[in-house]
């Protein structure tokens, strides 16, 4: 899976794609702000019902872009990859022949997909304002087209490139030509003329990511790369020769991200310390939910926190940021549901916290308990106007 085009365009030298504090979006009274709709490629395809656990992919839907929250310091992960950025007219000099790989690491549901997508739109529209100031001096654009190949689909799920016909774990060697042949799909749909034949996808990583590179400068194109995280049956040597292989297909004009998850900042860093130093890699990390984040989660979402200043009960922290986003999903839908102005609060979250068997807690992080209880009817805000409720559009959970 995977979409070329011109991107989005923007009017500063440094694209900023992100909101901050303070920030709102005007959203219609009955539309859940914390769902997330799955972007459609190809018209005539209807929209699916809006998810409450699904990865922003702002370059594919604008929308995206506005439901982006910074949690867990991504906003400075996503400065780090402004690294990248500033060097990526080397991406395209045949001189310097090199290309980038991006190793994403962090724990399970902290938005690791999200932040690589993130870092994709960024990167599209610093091409674009690259292009414009080459065009307003009179030069060529460096770049007229990127494409993006997703080597899992949005989910960015591993299962679906590393197993094998038995459900077992495949082999390194099956994997990464399971992401040569996703990749190769990507490019022959955008590029049929270019001669990109089936059998390249069976050569060796390195040459076969060196006739992609060769292609994407006949095209003048850029292509991203996205690389799920695998669950190797041995996390230490065989997840080391993988990035290896990775950083071989980081060749002129790709750019290669790979995702890791973790469960300690040790494990994260044993992972690409092999790899170091090396100008081509870089290292963004991903931790776990800091104080203030629930809060700046349900202000920045495009809903309202009325008591900032209070905390969810100490008992019940998020797990992940798929957990607070669903928590605040089923909170939002059933006011929704009640005909009331969306307004997630801690004693909202609470109450869902309330509603759960703390002897299955563990069983229930990341599956909200819905409908939740409530108290009776809030208190009536005169600052508000009244609300009339519209069509509910309806989550479809993932499993």
């Amino acid at each position: 899976m995977g979409c070329t085009g011109d991107g989005v365009r923007c009017a500063g030298a440094r694209p900023a794609p992100h909101r901050t504090g303070g920030s709102r979006v005007t959203l219609p009274t009955h539309f859940n702000p914390y769902a997330v709709h799955v972007p459609v490629t190809r018209g005539g395809i209807p929209k699916s019902p809006p998810r409450d656990d699904h990865p922003l992919i702002a370059w594919q839907d604008e929308s995206h872009a506005g439901q982006w929250v910074d949690v867990d310091h991504a906003q400075d992960q996503l400065q780090r990859f402004d690294e990248v950025l500033d060097r990526i007219a080397d991406l395209v000099n045949p001189g310097v022949d090199q290309g980038s790989l991006v190793v994403v690491t962090g724990p399970r549901g902290m938005g690791k997909t999200t932040l690589i997508h993130q870092c994709i739109y960024r990167a599209i529209l610093h091409i674009e304002q690259m292009g414009d100031d080459a065009a307003a001096a009179g030069f060529p654009r460096p770049i007229t087209r990127h494409v993006v190949a997703m080597t899992a689909g949005y989910g960015n799920n591993g299962r679906a490139i590393s197993r094998d016909e038995n459900g077992e774990i495949a082999s390194a060697a099956v994997i990464n030509a399971n992401i040569r042949e996703k990749v190769f799909a990507t490019l022959r749909a955008h590029f049929p003329n270019a001669g990109l034949d089936p059998s390249m996808s069976e050569e060796r990583p390195f040459k076969a990511f060196g006739r992609i590179s060769s292609v994407l400068a006949e095209q003048q194109a850029l292509l991203f790369v996205v690389v799920p995280h695998i669950d190797w049956t041995d996390q230490g040597s065989l997840r080391t020769q993988f990035l290896d292989t990775c950083l071989s297909a980081a060749q002129s004009r790709i750019v290669l991200f790979v995702e890791i998850s973790h469960e300690t900042t040790e494990t994260a860093g044993e992972a690409v310390e092999a790899l170091m130093p090396n100008d081509a890699v870089t290292h963004l990390m991903l931790g776990g939910l800091r104080e203030g984040d629930t809060v700046k989660f349900s202000q920045d979402t495009g809903a309202d926190h009325s008591d900032p200043d209070e905390a969810p009960l100490p008992t019940w922290q998020p797990a992940d940021v798929r957990e607070l986003r669903q928590a605040c999903h089923a909170v939002a839908d059933g006011q929704i549901r009640e005909g009331r102005t969306v307004r997630v609060t801690a004693r909202d979250l609470n109450l869902h916290a309330a509603a759960r068997d703390p002897l299955q807690l563990q069983s229930l992080r990341r599956r909200p308990v819905r409908p939740y209880p409530r108290p009776g009817p809030a208190p009536a805000d005169p600052d508000r106007q009244p609300h009339r409720p519209g069509p509910t559009p309806g989550p479809t959970p993932d499993p």
